[in-house]
């Protein structure tokens, strides 16, 4: 919104001219200093400037009209400077005693960073100085980012409104709608207006995460979802988008896939799968496949016609790699090979069939990116 206000309300820079007349400014100053500083110490100096008095007046007014200038200017700055730095301090409050900030009671000794001057309700950061119970959290400092809602007419300031929260506890994780998430990292929550919880974002796990047989590395993260929605309209149910981040491949389907992201239902179930590969060359349905192999689980079908979960397997041949099929072609790059969960090949088909698309890599510099894949169980 911002950004819009700005490009609808024009700001005048100061033009070259401007700060070319403060730089003479700033040199007529030097030379007066210098002249003053001539006429302390030498006589014959003074006597000069008395014998020839109207052309000494001259060179003064004209030296010191810049230097005025530059004064008066260099005096608006310091102003405006001294306002910004009590402003500013002003934004940066402790509170005195117990007080309810946001739906929160903050103890007394709370740090707060103010949006508006005097205005707690639009406090950017808190540090407690104690654990402050916050949507399920024992946090120690929190951090927010409001919504400026401005008139559409005359552009004035109508509020500001909390649009998330990001919360930080002690060392150590806490459970968080069920997951263990690590307290020293962001745990984020989308927020109402009047504060109050409108849904979970992300964390960071910490240990103790399973989902059904996979064991969830500490630094895997979940995200909340309202359910992936598809160009058709229709939406699967899934709660939960988890990007795990085992350093060891996990056995999802029965393949050892590297990093995958898993998405799961209101009862954690898992639904599918997606951007995942292959940690290790593997032999499925009668097909060899090498490393690197890009896997994700589909449901053909449209609408309420999609077959149930979780589908079809789709692996997806990369970088160059072809998959060996006993007694029939290789499946070469941009090719897709559909299987059911028990290894038999349904079809084979082309990438942007079943959403398989390959995006380049962008290299900054002369070193090539490392391997991030996990590795081989």
């Amino acid at each position: 919104m911002a950004f819009i206000i700005l490009a609808m309300i024009p700001i005048a820079l100061p033009s070259a001219g401007f700060y070319l007349f403060v730089s003479l400014g700033f040199l007529a100053g030097l030379a007066l200093l210098g002249w003053a500083l001539v006429l302390a110490v030498s006589a014959s100096a003074r006597r000069t400037v008395r014998k020839y008095w109207k052309t000494s007046s001259l060179v003064f007014l004209v030296l010191a009209m810049p230097f005025a200038f530059y004064a008066w200017v260099q005096t608006v700055v310091w102003q405006i400077e001294r306002e910004g730095a009590r402003a500013e301090a002003a934004r940066n409050v402790t509170l005195q005693e117990t007080t309810t900030v946001g739906g929160t009671a903050m103890p007394a000794g709370t740090r707060l960073k103010l949006q508006d001057e005097g205005q707690l309700e639009t406090y950017l950061e808190a540090d407690f100085p104690q654990p402050v119970t916050m949507y399920g959290v024992q946090a120690s400092s929190a951090r927010r980012y409001l919504h400026t809602d401005y008139d559409s007419e005359t552009y004035a300031l109508r509020g500001r409104y909390p649009r998330n929260v990001i919360l930080r506890g002690a060392a150590g994780s806490q459970e968080v709608l069920g997951w263990q998430c690590d307290a020293t990292q962001d745990i984020e929550f989308e927020v109402a207006s009047d504060g109050a919880m409108k849904a979970f974002d992300k964390c960071v796990l910490g240990p103790g995460n399973r989902v059904e047989t996979v064991d969830l590395a500490p630094g895997s993260v979940v995200y909340g979802s309202t359910g992936t929605v598809y160009t058709d309209g229709s939406s699967d149910p899934d709660r939960w988008r988890i990007e795990v981040k085992n350093p060891v491949a996990v056995r999802i389907f029965g393949l050892p896939l590297s990093k995958p992201r898993l998405y799961l239902d209101d009862a954690r179930r898992l639904l599918r799968v997606s951007d995942a590969e292959l940690a290790c060359p593997t032999r499925f349905g009668g097909v060899s496949y090498a490393a690197g192999t890009q896997v994700k689980s589909a449901r053909r079908g449209r609408g309420d016609e999609r077959e149930p979960y979780p589908g079809v397997l789709v692996l997806s041949p990369w970088d160059g790699q072809a998959a060996r099929r006993d007694g029939q072609a290789d499946v070469p790059e941009g090719m897709s090979v559909m299987h059911t969960l028990a290894g038999e090949v349904v079809g084979v088909v082309k990438n942007d069939m079943v959403g398989v698309f390959h995006f380049a890599t962008i290299i900054v510099g002369d070193e090539e990116p490392e391997a991030n894949r996990a590795s081989c169980p």
